[in-house]
């Protein structure tokens, strides 16, 4: 069994946290009335940046670490695992513009803890006011997809007995399971 480099391991994981991160401080961040919602904000914006900053650095790695070869699947499988990697990594780069263009809807300032300014899109602009509005649904969809990703990593484990899990997972939690 061959493993994912490290680096890819480390970043799909931190990638998972941001965006369940992301997930779970969804709301306005706009519109804090209080200290628990300036923070819930802060998060939320914060995370979204994490998620585009990891894409940055995971597709170069991607491309130059490789990965291993898949485990032997049938053949709508493996093309439901290479849709499904697409459509995960278009809505890494996709679910971050749409928050920030959503962002740009909202207010005409944000400023991030520390005191940096967080330059905004042109809410005027048409594909701005599109791409903000559909934030909630994008993120949603990524949410709903990234669930199916995780529930099809644990049928690989259990129900298949094959490795897709293990090469991913971090320190080899999961032992290897024979078929």
């Amino acid at each position: 069994m061959t493993r994912y480099p490290t680096p890819l391991i480390a970043l799909h994981w931190l990638t998972a946290f941001a965006v369940i991160t992301a997930y779970v401080t969804s709301g306005n961040p706009a519109e804090a009335e209080n200290s628990l919602d300036f923070i819930i904000g802060q998060t939320h914006v914060l995370s979204g940046m994490i998620v585009f900053a990891l894409l940055a650095l995971r597709l170069p790695l991607r491309v130059l670490l490789g990965a291993p070869p898949p485990e032997p699947v049938s053949r709508w499988q493996q093309r439901a695992a290479q849709v499904t990697h697409f459509a995960l990594y278009g809505l890494m780069l996709l679910v971050p513009l749409a928050g920030w263009a959503a962002l740009a809807e909202e207010t005409t300032a944000f400023t991030l803890i520390g005191g940096f300014s967080l330059p905004l899109l042109d809410p005027h602009l048409s594909w701005v006011a599109l791409l903000g509005e559909a934030h909630e649904t994008l993120g949603n969809v990524f949410i709903w997809l990234a669930g199916l990703h995780a529930v099809a990593a644990l049928a690989h484990h259990y129900v298949l007995r094959d490795a897709t899990l293990v090469r991913m997972a971090p320190l080899s939690i999961f032992k290897r399971r024979s078929r």
